[in-house]
């Protein structure tokens, strides 16, 4: 056999060998990776994905797939991962193309962890959009159009849509047009108003600033007392420190006296002794009580409130003070300067509160009159509805106001006087200091 026929049979041979080789490996290229370690990552789905693909961390290839398996309804893919890379616990890895339609590959995104993934640890996984997934959004977006298309037909209106706009665009227009000519008619009021609101406000707040000032003046004249009256101070201290040292000693005294009394020994320590002494004293304490409870549960509470009336430029001042024998039931004395009747008036009411309800009738601006009080959020906001001066012609006095507690001792309040007379009607709002 010539020598050119053997060395074709043996390169023949040899390309078989190689081939058949490749094809049961598949990728010759693996047989000389360096030695890495497993990770594990989970998907919901590994379409497209190969064995041996290739696992990437910033674009740089760092292992390969090396299995893929079924895990109860998800895919669990085994990673090879070169040992030089370390991979943080908190990467999550996801599905990546190159280009629109490259191969498949793994994307490991770094998370920053100080703390590195060991041999056989399960890496966090990021879903990925397919073109299947992204075909089916479409779809379900196309839908939410078409229904958006049907709801505009019916809300515009099938028979003559361009009419049934050209209506709307109409009633808008006159509305417009009406709108415009109530402001131009009603301009003069609304500045007249705005102008009385300015004004008021402007009083208001230099009444503000008189009182800070006053405030002011106060602290200022405290300072000057405490820092003339120190020497004082000092001297008073050391009558009091020579005061303890004798509260010591009559306390050593004191409870001298305890140790005999518990001995039993003198007229007050066989009192204490006696059994029957300290029940007939027991019955005599709870006797008091009951007589005194009524009289502790009162609670009473002092206001001075006043009151800006903006048409007649004018201040309402009020002093109130109240007293509720229980929760349920109050009664409310007021000395009150108004300015329109130039002169003192009184009010004597009694009322009973059903939660958020409460009923007061009495005497009201030196008038018999009646009233409503509704309380809620926590009793912090109060609207209020009286009625007094019922002999007057044409029609009684109707009061309605707001108050809101903005603290435990400021409130402020708005509302309206003789709401129901249109020359008397009269718009207020102030504020109330409660002790």
């Amino acid at each position: 056999m010539k020598r050119e026929i053997k060395i074709g049979i043996f390169m023949t041979i040899a390309i078989f060998i190689l081939s058949l080789f490749i094809f049961i490996v598949g990728d010759i290229s693996v047989l000389f990776k360096k030695k890495g370690y497993p990770l594990f990552v989970n998907f919901n789905s590994v379409a497209g994905l190969e064995k041996r693909a290739v696992v990437r961390m910033a674009g740089v290839k760092i292992g390969f797939v090396k299995k893929i398996t079924l895990k109860e309804t998800r895919a669990e893919v085994l990673l090879n991962i070169d040992s030089r890379v370390k991979v943080d616990q908190d990467s999550k890895a996801t599905l990546a193309s190159l280009g629109l339609l490259g191969e498949k590959y793994i994307e490991i995104m770094p998370g920053g962890g100080l703390e590195f993934c060991q041999p056989g640890d399960v890496l966090g996984s990021v879903p990925s959009i397919g073109f299947d997934q992204l075909g089916v959004l479409l779809f379900s977006v196309g839908d939410e159009i078409k229904e958006l298309g049907g709801l505009l037909r019916e809300v515009i209106g099938e028979g003559e849509p361009e009419a049934n706009i050209k209506e709307t665009l109409q009633n808008l227009s006159s509305f417009v047009a009406e709108l415009k000519d109530f402001f131009g008619e009603s301009k003069g009021e609304l500045n007249k108003s705005i102008k009385k609101s300015s004004e008021a406000i402007q009083k208001f707040e230099q009444g503000v600033e008189g009182v800070s000032h006053n405030l002011d003046e106060l602290l200022l004249l405290l300072k000057s007392t405490v820092e003339e009256n120190r020497e004082n101070v000092k001297i008073n201290l050391e009558s009091i420190k020579e005061l303890i040292l004798k509260i010591e000693k009559s306390l050593g005294l004191l409870n001298e006296s305890l140790e005999k009394i518990n001995k039993g020994e003198g007229t007050l320590g066989r009192l204490i002794q006696d059994a029957g002494l300290y029940e007939r004293t027991e019955e005599t304490v709870k006797g008091i009580q009951k007589m005194i409870q009524p009289v502790s549960s009162f609670r009473v509470k002092m206001e001075i409130r006043a009151d800006y009336l903006t048409e007649g430029n004018l201040l309402k001042n009020y002093l109130t003070f109240g007293l509720w024998p229980t929760p349920e039931k109050f009664l409310l004395a007021q000395i009150i300067r108004d300015p329109l009747l130039d002169k003192f008036t009184y009010s004597l009411q009694g009322g009973i509160r059903w939660g958020p309800l409460a009923s007061r009738a009495g005497i009201l601006e030196s008038k018999f009159g009646l009233g409503v009080d509704y309380y809620t959020l926590h009793d912090r906001l109060r609207f209020s509805i009286e009625s007094f001066d019922f002999n007057r012609h044409p029609r009684p006095n109707f009061r309605i106001w707001t108050r809101y507690a903005a603290s435990k001792y400021v409130c402020f309040l708005v509302g309206i006087e003789d709401f129901t007379l249109a020359p008397n009607r009269e718009l207020f709002f102030g504020f109330s200091l409660g002790f």
